[in-house]
């Protein structure tokens, strides 16, 4: 059940950072600096988000469980970093990120433990 969860994680990610790239549109000028960097920003949570869903399937890839862990740990400070750009960090925008980031943080550090002998055996 918790792979199942780990893999949904990663997929909220996904589609979070799908939500930041239509907010991007909508908020900001197009080829306005902000805009390029925001579609950037984009680009690394989805990046990050398929990252976690290939590690949730490959248990003994600890490699690419450091570089997904690693990264996604710093997207939730990336995140929270936004969050208090903006003078919020309880705002929905950053918050969504924050929480999906870290229950992923949670997910990678279990692979990188071992996670069950049953997750394992699969």
């Amino acid at each position: 059940m918790l792979k199942i969860t780990d893999r949904i994680c990663g997929w909220l990610l996904v589609l979070a950072s799908c939500g930041h790239v239509a907010g991007t549109f909508v908020a900001y000028a197009a080829m306005s600096s902000i805009f390029v960097w925001s579609l950037g920003s984009a680009l690394a949570g989805l990046l990050l988000g398929a990252l976690n869903i290939v590690r949730a399937g490959r248990p003994h890839d600890k490699t690419l469980a450091v570089i997904a862990t690693l990264g996604t740990a710093f997207w939730a400070l990336v995140a929270f970093g936004y969050g208090k750009s903006v003078g919020n960090v309880l705002d929905p925008r950053p918050l969504t990120h924050m929480v999906i980031a870290t229950a992923l943080v949670f997910f990678g550090v279990r692979t990188l433990r071992g996670g069950s002998a049953e997750e394992i055996a699969r």
